[in-house]
């Protein structure tokens, strides 16, 4: 029998689960208008009632002496009765209402005891998780997943992402089997569309250029030197260097280090501080991309500056550049000097940039490596002159494309050779000669040999077998080894993994347990972090907001890249030391760089670049997720802060304990930026409503308990204002107030009272198996990619039992997970 804590939440969630599968696939005769119509959602799963009539009769007696008053014969509030003929539905509300301790409400006349209370929910909850069916995994790869599968099998890296649309989420996760990740014909065609891309991204149809190395000087730059005898932007020129002294955009650039072909370039950017002053340390943020238009700009990287004139730093990193893309050197002096001193520029710090270097196209390869992958080592293969285009640097330039000499024996082969590394296991020949078929037969209409293939590969790669993922009615250990590598990887089996699935060594749970430390030994688990992480606290939404320029100066970009490589960096931590889940609750260190632990008042950090494990005080309001920086801000509107949205998030994200949405028509809690009025007061006249006292008994304490974190992560105990208030100390020219107190005290709904933050947090510390049933709920349902459901009860009380036998450590909860039943399901 599943546990209390197992059967909250999803009997709520439990009850909403649909699915879309795919129908059927038919490749022969396959045209592009067919292959976008080849799958089709058909599957609504619907909890059963098994039962419900016996346990109605066992709950009569309880519902009698504590419902039946405001939902019965005389009222029937929320159109809910409980006195007659009760649908599962309404007994999975039941459960949920009672297991928060929502109903019955402080004004009932009757309230059950303690263990009455008890014995109603284990009722409830053994006869929901019997009557409980649980979903089948079989999902399509989402986008990320899409990307990472066809760089890895194709050896290529031009995005692909971009040209799906977003992906849906269920239970909070993008890989779950549900309705975030069907297939539409619309989808389909977006797919031919990526294959294509793809397959074309093999082929180098252009000899490259010889590498060569592009250096400019700073003051070679005629921009630049414009730029300095107008003291533009507060700009100098010191040692042949270009000094800037404002942070922030514009950035430095220099065109004539420019790439002036597509391709991977090794780049080397000089550079050394000027006048940085104490405890100040001067840094660089560098950007790649378009020199003009809406073209996002792909950021590599924060950099410490240091060196001398003589001895300047070499920052070094590779980059994929398009031809005429640039590099971007947006300087970050921090803290910011405020002092001006009559325009002598010269005693201000600045970063000095010396001079920026590509080397490149690193890639030589002619034909790719890519292509000698994908179509082989045959001799009989080679590439041909097809025409000439014209570039920017080059005229008349021979393009290539792909012959045969045997294409028929060719094109069967490529075909045959990839399909099982896309289909991720064996295949059998029956399955393999349709996609065979339509190579040849378009041959046979007198295609090229390259337009044949082509056709093939991209039929494959729209292929279910290569969309979806657990197909299988009964799992084997290819299934096994796809659920590793997509769990932790993101992307498909490696050679290892394939080869123990084929000797059937992946049944053994002792050897996935091993793989998973091989796994995250690799680079590619980065991927995992940055995919959970961005699901389970929403850091995917730091970007939706800018704070307030006139409340919070002090945000800039580098404070927000900080706030993730915190929080990233953190989980990080945890995850090579295998440390204590119970960390993302509270714990005695931090990940910081500079920059935040200047924002968080955390002294004896230097530099920006490099995050250091960092041990707070006894008494710091700092240590684990919910007093990090990035948290407050994607769980605030850049404005203000809601102590409902918080709460929400606490109950959904930390505490695995959703709360419904608001009635229709209720409006949202605005706070008052002008000072006037304080949230508390507000959403104290809001909750006189019945109907709305009840949820926010449960959402708003937690959500009072992070007042005291302003939208970016500050700590606070004042709010700032743009109308009423005192000016505040030591800020220069400051065009905002601090207007009321903030007040972070509050009573959960079992009467417990806090006094502040840190007092909240000890309670979830002294009280964690809330967060650990809701943090492995998660984990299992980002790594089996399915919904769960009360059915699943007694797998996630076994994971939980495992991993608190194990120390709660985040690696050996990983582990546990890879062993659990629900991870060998269909």
């Amino acid at each position: 029998m599943p546990t209390l804590q197992e059967v909250r939440f999803r009997v709520v969630t439990g009850r909403k689960i649909r699915d879309d599968f795919a129908a059927h696939f038919c490749p022969l005769s396959m045209s592009s208008r067919f292959l976008s119509s080849v799958f089709a959602s058909a599957l609504l799963a619907a909890l059963p009632a098994i039962g419900r009539a016996d346990v109605v009769e066992d709950l009569r007696p309880f519902l009698k002496a504590h419902c039946i008053e405001c939902h019965g014969p005389e009222k029937e509030k929320g159109d809910v009765r409980l006195d007659g003929v009760i649908d599962e539905e309404t007994l999975a509300s039941v459960f949920d209402v009672i297991d928060v301790r929502d109903m019955p409400p402080k004004k009932a006349t009757s309230h059950p005891s303690d263990d009455e209370r008890q014995q109603t929910l284990d009722l409830l909850g053994a006869h929901l998780a019997a009557s409980a069916e649980r979903p089948l995994a079989l999902r399509r790869l989402n986008r990320a997943e899409y990307e990472n599968t066809i760089h890895d099998l194709l050896g290529i890296d031009t995005p692909l992402a971009e040209l799906l649309p977003e992906d849906g989420s269920t239970q909070g996760f993008d890989n779950v089997a549900g309705g975030g990740l069907s297939i539409s014909s619309i989808l389909m065609e977006r797919y031919l569309e990526a294959a294509d891309v793809a397959f074309e991204s093999t082929i180098r149809r252009i000899e490259p250029l010889p590498a060569e190395t592009r250096r400019a000087a700073t003051m070679e730059s005629k921009e630049n030197i414009d730029s300095v005898k107008k003291k533009k932007g507060g700009t100098i020129q010191v040692a042949d260097s270009f000094v800037k002294f404002s942070p922030g955009w514009p950035p430095v650039r220099i065109d004539d280090s420019h790439p002036i072909e597509d391709g991977v370039y090794r780049c080397r950017v000089a550079v050394w501080p000027l006048d940085p002053g104490e405890n100040r340390t001067l840094s660089v943020a560098i950007y790649t991309g378009s020199l003009f238009g809406p073209e996002k700009k792909r950021f590599e990287g924060m950099f410490d500056v240091t060196g001398t004139p003589g001895d300047p730093r070499i920052i070094e990193f590779n980059a994929r550049f398009k031809a005429g893309e640039a590099i971007h050197i947006v300087p970050w002096i921090y803290p910011e000097h405020v002092t001006w001193r009559d325009k002598d520029f010269e005693k201000q710090p600045g970063v000095a940039v010396k001079w920026v270097e590509t080397y490149g196209p690193l890639d030589q390869e002619f034909p790719s490596l890519a292509q000698r992958q994908l179509f082989g080592e045959s001799p009989t293969i080679h590439l041909q002159e097809a025409g000439t285009v014209y570039l920017r640097h080059r005229k008349n330039v021979a393009s290539h494309e792909v012959i045969s000499d045997q294409p028929r024996e060719d094109a069967a082969r490529i075909i045959r050779e990839l399909a099982p590394r896309a289909f991720r296991r064996p295949v059998e020949d029956a399955t393999i000669q349709p996609y065979v078929d339509l190579t040849l037969s378009r041959l046979d209409e007198g295609r090229t040999f390259e337009q044949a293939v082509r056709a093939g590969v991209t039929a494959v790669l729209c292929a279910p077998q290569f969309l979806l993922l657990n197909r299988e009615a009964d799992v084997d250990d290819y299934t096994l080894a796809s659920r590793l590598s997509y769990f932790l990887w993101s992307s498909m089996p490696d050679g290892e993994l394939l080869k123990l699935a084929e000797t059937g060594k992946l049944s053994d749970p002792f050897v996935r347990r091993a793989q998973v430390d091989r796994l995250l030994a690799d680079a590619k688990a980065e991927r995992f972090i940055e995919n959970f992480t961005g699901q389970w606290l929403d850091l995917r939404e730091i970007e939706f907001t800018t704070p307030d320029a006139k409340l919070y100066p002090e945000f800039d970009p580098l404070l927000q890249e900080s706030m993730l490589g915190e929080t990233r960096g953190f989980f990080r931590h945890l995850l090579t030391n295998n440390l204590s889940i119970t960390n993302f609750i509270d714990s005695d260190f931090a990940i910081l760089n500079q920059r935040l632990a200047d924002h968080y008042g955390v002294p004896g950090v230097t530099g920006h670049e490099h995050f250091q494990v960092v041990n707070l005080p006894d008494d710091s309001v700092r240590g684990g997720v919910l007093a990090q920086a990035s948290v407050m801000k994607v769980t605030a509107n850049g404005t203000t802060t809601s102590p409902v949205l918080r709460g929400v998030w606490v109950l959904n994200n930390i505490l695995g304990k959703p709360s419904p949405p608001p009635p229709p028509g209720v409006p949202a809690v605005e706070p008052d930026i002008r000072g006037a009025t304080t949230i508390r007061d507000q959403l104290s006249r809001h909750s006189e409503d019945a109907s709305c006292a009840r949820c926010h008994a449960r959402i708003d304490p937690p959500g009072f308990a992070l007042e005291c974190f302003d939208p970016i992560g500050g700590f606070r105990d004042r709010y700032r204002s743009l109308g009423e208030g005192d000016a505040p100390e030591g800020v220069r020219k400051a065009r905002y107030k601090l207007g009321p107190g903030v007040e972070t005290d509050g009573e959960m709904p079992d009467g417990t009272a806090f006094a502040d933050f840190t007092d909240f947090r000890r309670q979830l510390t002294e009280r964690p198996d809330p967060f650990i049933h809701a943090f492995a709920e998660k984990m299992l349902v980002y790594a089996t990619g399915r919904p769960i459901t009360s059915a699943d009860g007694p797998a996630v009380d076994a994971l939980v039992a495992r991993a608190q036998k194990d120390g709660l450590g985040l690696r050996d909860l990983i582990k546990a997970v890879v062993e659990n039943e629900l991870f060998t399901l269909p």
